[in-house]
């Protein structure tokens, strides 16, 4: 099977492209001319590659005859983009450019990445019925992104998922998102300011993430949203503090020194029911085991840059 991903050179594109590798699809990865290759380098060698900045693009997936589509790319992820409005926006731009090419050149299937900032703010766990209600212009767009998708891909018949993603985390995650940024602080800092980190949060390994995409690819079911993330909810103090007890037991985590912002959910978590059903139990891994992992990548990359 041949499948066109996209946002290959990022975070969960990068561990997805990686998977179908290994399970032996043929793929054809999209990059562009400023992308940082370095998430590929285990496989940057055994893939096609098409540049979307280059107007041969879309000749490369005429070319290629894709049968699946994975759209894992969007630009303005960072917390300093997500009220970006002309940065989302593109987001949907681009997507309406893969789905056009797919009915050109024929897809059966289309992928969405999704977020659960297309409920914006909420404190519990919830499925997929939950009222969206996004507060961001990321958020908003995500949400459009699937709605767009959902109308576009029944119009043409073309199956259609849309995969919204809660916390996640592992290697080769952004060093500014929480679990890396306090591997690096505890390694070079002495204290960090906190608040009571009583928060909950559904944090899934993002191998166990790609478990459902992998599912998807060959699997024929329903067209719709589907939640990802983990069925345990753990605090951030409780995470940190494994952090530290790994990594610098003397690290001072001065919990309750920062207030909460504003409307602060504490307790953001999922109930996945019908992703499980649907394309079979995906939380696989152990989370203490996968985190120490992860501390080591991260650990092994700050000391190369002392």
């Amino acid at each position: 099977m041949k499948i066109l991903l996209t946002g290959a050179t990022g975070f969960l594109g990068s561990h997805i492209a990686e998977a179908l590798l290994a399970a032996g699809y043929e793929l054809l990865l999209t990059r562009r001319t400023n992308s940082d290759l370095s998430r590929c380098n285990v496989f940057v060698d055994q893939v096609r590659w098409t540049n979307t900045d280059f107007a041969t693009f879309e000749l490369d997936v005429y070319a290629f005859q894709p049968s699946v589509i994975i759209n894992a790319a969007w630009a303005g992820v960072s917390a300093k983009d997500r009220d970006i409005w002309s940065v989302q926006l593109n987001n949907l731009q681009y997507q309406q450019r893969l789905l056009d090419l797919a009915v050109q050149v024929g897809v059966k299937k289309i992928i969405g990445v999704g977020s659960q900032a297309e409920y914006g703010i909420f404190d519990g766990l919830i499925n997929e019925s939950h009222p969206t209600n996004p507060t961001s212009a990321y958020g908003a767009s995500k949400l459009a992104g699937q709605l767009i998708m959902r109308t576009f891909c029944e119009e043409h018949e073309i199956t259609w998922y849309w995969f919204t993603l809660f916390s996640c985390f592992g290697e080769k995650e952004a060093e500014n998102w929480l679990i890396p940024a306090a591997i690096k602080n505890m390694m070079f800092n002495d204290h960090m300011d906190l608040t009571a980190g009583e928060q909950q949060y559904s944090y899934l390994y993002i191998k166990d993430v790609v478990n459902v995409f992998l599912s998807a690819v060959d699997t024929n079911a329903a067209n719709g949203v589907y939640h990802i993330a983990s069925d345990h909810l753990r605090s951030l103090k409780s995470i940190l503090l494994t952090i530290k007890d790994y990594l610098n037991p003397n690290f001072q985590l001065n919990f309750g020194t920062l207030p909460y912002r504003k409307n602060q959910s504490m307790i953001n978590g999922s109930i996945n029911d019908k992703t499980h059903k649907t394309f079979g139990f995906f939380e696989t891994s152990d989370f203490s085991k996968k985190l120490i992992q992860t501390i080591e990548f991260y650990k092994n990359i700050y000391n190369d840059r002392k």
